[in-house]
């Protein structure tokens, strides 16, 4: 597993803050991989999100565990890997291999500190075949240390990974619209989407018709009170050049969640998407508009295309393009004064001017044959939902950041898993519990679960609702009811004794796991043959039966070292569920039932000093239950507890020493 450490503005409303949070997807997507630490950094002056989410709660906990780390290291923190999400200008050297990822190239030159830039990374991604051909064939002319004349150009290797598509239900965005057919384009009011000069056009040609409108999802930098009232003035002086008109201009300014974003792009009375932009590094929101079935009207050149073109491999193994979009005619000049930007827009680069006539055309054949074109939008949606998907796309990020063509551990490569559990005075638990495992994504297919009850007989209640999910699992669930009790190890023991799984779990009777968590630790263990056993946190929790997914936000949680002898020592890092290879008892033997809590430090313990690797996952998987009534929690039991732990301690710190 490799420490990636992911920077860039992943808590902000940017494009690159959704570039940045597509990496991040990526590299949760392989969480069997990746060991993801974070640092967010601003965008400009857009605003940053606010949505409570579980993405936004793993990025609060991720940003946690890596101040946590950078402590532990005393502020130097050492990483396998960094993913630089922004501008070239603000690459730096971080990590063993550090890789930038940039979008922003509209124009058809890059600025000469990017390519000084490329050089301290060790390897480019970007966004589209436009960004890639751009910063790839950008070359100034330098001088080398003898005064030779020499092409001062980019030699990084440079891959291009598109956004992935992602559909949401949509949500009703309640628009006031009085026309019945409504061109929608979204834009930052500037010069580079060229707002102007579609709202020019789009005046131009429907002037006198009341039943047309364009809906302009807008804002100057931010979705602030401030920023509506400016973007609002700026768009009522424009207008007010135009002389009077019937056709309609709709403002929608403020943040929109994913979901009112696809209930705009979805709304019956929005007909088609229509984008004059001078350049784009991707187009992310023509791209969603395409994704979501709208005819796209839009400039024929730059970093849209690559999704805007349908492309099919041919039986002589070319590849034919066709355009599904209806193209605006341009010309390629010297961008506008006011659009330079030092180090990232230079002044003699190039970009397109669309038409004017283009656009009023295009305009007026959307609008009178509106039928034919959504044919051919939902022809170009079905291609893309097909080509684009979170799959195919996270994986190039996957390939893409690990340096090789990395193991997926599929569902069918995950071998048996046994479950162990033993049951004591369990009533108020065991209800739960059963639902809680028996919903685990891998029960039904891998599962064995062995319960051994240990309640005098008599007391039946637990029995009873055992044997009616038995009854429901007979192929999964082992039962067997123990005459005497040989403590919690001692069952265990049994237990494994019993089983026939390749990977063991402990599951406590008053524990619970994230649903996918036995599945998400059995593939790392695919994934890492070396590895003996996999842990990861667990939320704490002081009420019994807080099932997963009640877990607020912010909840207190144990946040456990990555593996070494020294952190083993420490504590017990695999703690109350982890999942280990049957195998390690072959060598190790099984727990010592002479201890009644910390035998399972103790036998962790004995097989990392016998040569055993252990491995966190980076995600937290568990819900730990602080039950009062516990033997490891009840302050009753603190003092024979103690003397177990110095016991063990004692003996393995010993060795440690003597090891050194």
């Amino acid at each position: 597993m490799k420490k990636v450490f992911l920077k860039g503005p992943f808590l902000t409303q940017s494009g690159y803050g959704h570039h940045a949070r597509t990496a991040l997807r990526a590299l949760r997507s392989r969480s069997d991989l990746f060991d993801i630490y974070l640092h967010p950094i601003t965008w400009g002056h857009t605003s940053w999100i606010w949505e409570d989410n579980e993405e936004r709660r793993f990025i609060d906990q991720t940003l946690e565990k890596t101040i946590a780390y950078t402590s532990a290291c005393n502020g130097n923190p050492e990483y396998d890997i960094s993913l630089q999400v922004t501008i070239p200008n603000e690459w730096e050297k971080i990590a063993s291999v550090d890789i930038g990822v940039t979008a922003g190239i509209e124009s058809t030159k890059i600025s000469a500190q990017w390519i000084e830039k490329s050089f301290i990374v060790d390897k480019i991604l970007t966004i589209s075949d436009h960004a890639k051909d751009t910063f790839a064939n950008t070359v100034y002319e330098a001088s080398d240390p003898s005064g030779n004349k020499v092409n001062f150009k980019c030699k990084t290797d440079i891959e291009r990974i598109h956004y992935p598509v992602r559909k949401f239900d949509p949500v009703d965005v309640q628009l006031d619209l009085k026309s019945d057919f409504n061109f929608l384009s979204v834009v930052q009011l500037g010069p580079r989407k060229n707002a102007d000069q579609l709202i020019r056009c789009f005046v131009e040609k429907f002037r006198d018709d009341e039943n047309v409108g364009l809906i302009l999802k807008a804002n100057m930098a931010k979705n602030s009170l401030i920023d509506r009232i400016n973007t609002s003035h700026n768009l009522k002086r424009l207008l007010s050049t135009m002389g009077d008109r019937k056709c309609k201009i709709y403002l929608l300014h403020g943040y929109l969640s994913d979901g009112e974003m696809a209930g705009l792009y979805s709304h019956p009375k929005v007909k088609a998407f229509v984008s004059t932009t001078h350049g784009e590094g991707f187009g992310l929101p023509l791209f969603e508009a395409a994704y979501y079935g709208l005819p796209i009207i839009a400039t024929d050149w730059s970093g849209h295309l690559d999704f805007l073109y349908k492309t099919q491999k041919q039986k002589n193994g070319k590849i034919k393009k066709k355009h599904m979009f209806n193209r605006l005619s341009y010309t390629l000049k010297p961008i506008q004064e006011e659009a330079v930007w030092d180090n990232i827009l230079v002044k003699d680069s190039m970009w397109a001017f669309p038409e004017d006539g283009s656009i009023r055309m295009n305009l007026e054949e959307v609008h009178k044959d509106n039928g034919r074109f959504v044919k051919r939008a939902k022809e170009l949606q079905k291609w893309i939902c097909e080509e684009f998907t979170e799959e195919k796309i996270y994986d190039q990020y996957a390939k893409a950041i690990y340096g090789e063509e990395p193991v997926k551990v599929e569902l069918k490569d995950v071998p048996k898993i046994s479950l162990i559990t033993s049951v004591y005075k369990a009533d108020e638990h065991i209800e739960q519990l059963m639902e809680d495992v028996t919903n685990q994504t891998v029960f039904n297919d891998k599962c064995e679960w062995v319960i051994l009850n240990v309640n005098k007989k008599g007391d039946d209640f637990e029995e009873e609702v055992i044997m009616k999910y038995a009854e429901k699992y007979p192929n999964n669930i082992v039962y067997k009811r123990l005459e005497d009790d040989p403590g919690v190890y001692g069952v265990w023991n049994i237990g494994i004794e019993m089983s026939t799984g390749d990977y063991i779990t402990n599951i406590n009777c008053d524990d619970r796991r994230a649903q996918p968590g036995l599945e998400k630790q059995a593939k790392m263990l695919v994934a890492n043959p070396d590895v003996d056993l996999v842990y990861n946190d667990s939320y704490i929790v002081e009420e019994s039966n807080i099932l997963w997914k009640d877990i607020k936000p912010g909840n207190q949680k144990y946040n456990f070292e990555n593996f070494s002898k020294e952190s083993m020592l420490k504590g017990n890092l695999p703690h109350n569920n982890p999942m280990w290879r049957k195998t390690i008892h072959e060598k190790n033997g099984y727990f010592n039932d002479k201890y009644k809590s910390a035998g399972d430090w103790d036998f962790w313990l004995k097989c990392v000093f016998s040569g055993s690797k252990f491995l966190k996952h980076p995600e937290t998987l568990g819900v730990y239950y602080f039950n009062p009534s516990g033997i490891s929690t009840n302050p009753d039991n603190f003092d024979w507890k103690r003397r177990e732990e110095l016991e063990i301690y004692k003996k393995y710190q010993k060795r440690f020493m003597e090891e050194r």
